[in-house]
């Protein structure tokens, strides 16, 4: 699944969130199971079930799902103040958006340059549509991304009480919130300069003496924007190392003493998300990843605060 598949089932279920609201999220959620349990049993000639009763059916049956329905039911005051973040976050996403459908023409002609002049044809009638929504999408996500994160902070907040907590959390506004905006845009630069340019002239020139290059809008879109945003995502490795070290939860000795582990890790992900799987292009992605994970060692070191001492 691309980048922006997975953040639009995350969008879904936030904005299912949003407008069904804490009280009927968990209510929507049985009554829809009640339903298909009920249509279930239709197709097995039984007795339909009333809530009560199939309530006391799931409990029975140890089923996960009942477990995170009575979680939602006991944690409704957290989610009335989910719901308030969410709609800031809905709000940066709609003014990003808005942005991002002005300079829409602007947005494509940029993301047009790494194919190098390959011509991009139409395939199906809705394929521009499709286009000019997927970048308007991404682009809004990557405006709305700092407004996400500041949210998640004021979420959690009221939840820290220990001077040491409160550290952590100053620390994380402080610095951690402009480190993840600056890994992340140099992931994009990265992809964009570098990765994208090499890779889309390989794959140009791959076969070329069977058939010429001829790129289908939508689909070269929807490639060059998984790349970017999955290179982005994994250039938020040292940030993240960083942030588990001053949690006490990894020691930065730990993370150094299982290099050859994380270089295997890298070498799955760069075989994941690189556009060709040719050694040089795979060594384009790794490369970058390699180093950025030894400076996450080193920013680890900086910031580590054993968990015995955070929680004392």
């Amino acid at each position: 699944m691309s980048f922006t598949g997975v953040f639009g089932l995350v969008l879904l279920a936030i904005v299912a969130l949003a407008l069904l609201g804490p009280a009927k999220l968990p209510q929507g959620i049985e009554q829809l199971w009640l339903m298909l349990t009920n249509f279930r049993r239709s197709q097995a000639d039984q007795e339909p079930l009333n809530l009560e009763q199939a309530r006391r059916v799931w409990q029975r049956s140890q089923n996960p799902l009942y477990d995170l329905v009575q979680i939602m039911y006991g944690t409704v005051d957290h989610l009335v103040e989910l719901r308030k973040r969410i709609f800031m976050v809905l709000g940066a996403l709609l003014v990003g958006g808005i942005v991002a459908g002005v300079f829409a023409n602007t947005i494509l002609e940029f993301l047009k340059q790494p194919s190098g002049g390959v011509p991009l044809i139409v395939l199906r009638p809705t394929d521009m549509i499709w286009t000019y929504f997927e970048v308007i999408f991404s682009a809004a996500a990557i405006v709305a991304l700092p407004v996400f994160l500041y949210q998640i902070l004021l979420f959690i907040r009221p939840a820290l009480e220990s001077p040491q907590e409160l550290a952590v959390y100053r620390a994380v506004g402080i610095i951690g919130m402009p480190m993840v905006a600056i890994f992340f845009v140099l992931g994009l630069a990265f992809s964009y300069f570098i990765l994208l340019p090499f890779g889309l002239k390989y794959l140009q020139g791959f076969g070329s003496d069977l058939a010429q290059a001829n790129w289908n809008i939508r689909e070269y879109f929807s490639f060059v924007l998984a790349v970017m945003l999955w290179i982005g995502a994994a250039f938020e490795t040292p940030v993240i190392m960083a942030a588990l070290a001053r949690l006490g939860i990894v020691s930065p000795h730990a993370m150094a003493k299982q290099w050859r582990y994380a270089v295997v890790g890298i070498a799955f992900v760069a075989a994941a998300i690189t556009p060709t799987v040719d050694p040089v292009n795979m060594a384009l992605v790794m490369g970058p990843l390699i180093m950025l994970y030894f400076l996450g060692v080193l920013m680890a070191r900086a910031v580590y605060r054993p968990r015995s001492q955070s929680s004392s």
